[in-house]
């Protein structure tokens, strides 16, 4: 079983997304007009490395389809927020409304169509530590 399923599964096990949702998520990536099967990007990988070296000490890989369904999601999560920290958030400029989580959506699917987007690379002056933020 692939590991983006047994993530979807996992999810679902833990009440994070519905049943609903998770078959809308499989569907999607066992499509045969997936982003996988065009060659688009499907991942979030987050890589930390050491001063010198080229193996990665820390490494995190998240689907995209993951983080669209997070957006869809936090939708639904501004609803279950009390006034008083929605103002708060407001004030800082933060928005939780679905146009903001459907420009986020966009945002991926720009990255995706590029193949591999190097979003971050960050290197610590004093460390020589690294950090990569990129979509493949």
């Amino acid at each position: 079983m692939s590991e983006e399923r047994i993530r979807i599964l996992k999810m679902v096990e833990e009440k994070k997304i519905t049943a609903e949702e998770a078959a809308k998520l499989l569907e999607a990536i066992e499509s045969p007009g997936s982003d996988i099967q065009n060659g688009r990007a499907h991942w979030l990988k987050v890589r930390v490395f050491q001063k010198g070296s080229e193996k990665p000490k820390v490494r995190v890989t998240v689907p995209l389809s993951l983080l669209k369904i997070a957006t869809k999601l936090g939708g639904k999560f501004q609803m279950m927020m009390p006034e008083q920290a929605k103002a708060q958030m407001e004030a800082k400029g933060i928005r939780l409304d679905a146009e903001s989580f459907e420009d986020i959506e966009k945002l991926f699917d720009q990255f995706a169509v590029n193949g591999r987007y190097q979003m971050v690379d960050v290197e610590d002056d004093e460390t020589g530590d690294r950090v990569e933020v990129y979509v493949e």
